[in-house]
């Protein structure tokens, strides 16, 4: 417990010292809410599902296939509630303290929790394009069909909607090169419950010097980074707002 707070302490000294903090979200912070990981080897949605069904070729072929298949995570992404990292990192933003997330999440749950400035490098599963004449809806808003496994259907020209994450053989989003940019400024980076294991993530941090790693696993930038602590994203967080607080007293 003591080195645990001996990070925190270290890892609080660099932020403060900071003048350009990006973070970087992964699926780590969305298991607590709830959202098992896509690619865990034990308990993942791939285990149940097969990724090849995940293409933007097969949705092409086949919408209804592709709503029937992935109603289970639609279900579990609608019961997720923010948890303390998604809260912790709203509030040091709001402290000025952090400049932007980037996350490689899809279920909006920093924007749930508060946070403004969010790039989601991987799209999003809130809302759904019609992939005719583009019109954008909430999910949400077309819970009911995806529930019954179904493809929700544009109401200006009936075509499907498809939700807007990035599917396989897709291009990146421009959130994605804004997150670039992002990190290119910045001088300081916080990367919580993501393996950052391969392209295009791993780019993100090639230039940056202060790194402090949380995340329950090691990574493979563990021996680049400044601070790696082991342990419970949600716990981590709130350990280190607290240590942020004793420090403005």
């Amino acid at each position: 417990m003591e080195q645990l707070h001996e990070k925190i302490k270290e890892a609080v000294k660099l932020l403060v010292q900071s003048h350009y903090t990006v973070v970087l979200t992964g699926a780590g912070i969305s298991e607590e809410s709830g959202i098992v990981d896509f690619r865990s080897s034990d308990r993942g949605l791939w285990t149940m599902l097969d990724p090849d069904d995940f293409t933007i070729q097969r949705y092409k072929e086949n919408p209804n296939a592709f709503y029937e298949i992935g109603a289970p995570f639609f279900n579990m992404l609608e019961q997720a509630k923010p948890n303390e990292t998604h809260i912790v990192l709203t509030e040091l933003e709001k402290r000025g303290l952090i400049k932007v997330i980037i996350t490689k999440n899809v279920d909006g749950l920093h924007q749930a929790a508060g946070s403004k400035n969010v790039l989601e490098i991987y799209g999003t599963l809130k809302s759904a394009s019609c992939v005719s004449c583009s019109l954008q809806m909430e999910i949400k808003d077309v819970a009911a069909d995806i529930e019954k496994g179904l493809p929700p259907l544009c109401p200006k020209c009936r075509e499907p909607l498809k939700p807007d994450l990035v599917l396989g053989g897709e291009p990146l989003p421009p959130d994605y090169y804004k997150a670039h940019e992002e990190a290119n400024r910045a001088d300081m980076a916080i990367v919580i419950g993501a393996n950052i294991l391969t392209s295009p993530t791993k780019e993100l941090l090639e230039h940056i010097d202060n790194l402090v790693i949380i995340n329950l696993t090691p990574t493979d930038y563990d021996r680049q980074a400044k601070v790696v602590i082991n342990d419970s994203p949600a716990r981590v967080m709130k350990l280190l707002l607290e240590e942020l607080d004793s420090r403005n007293k």
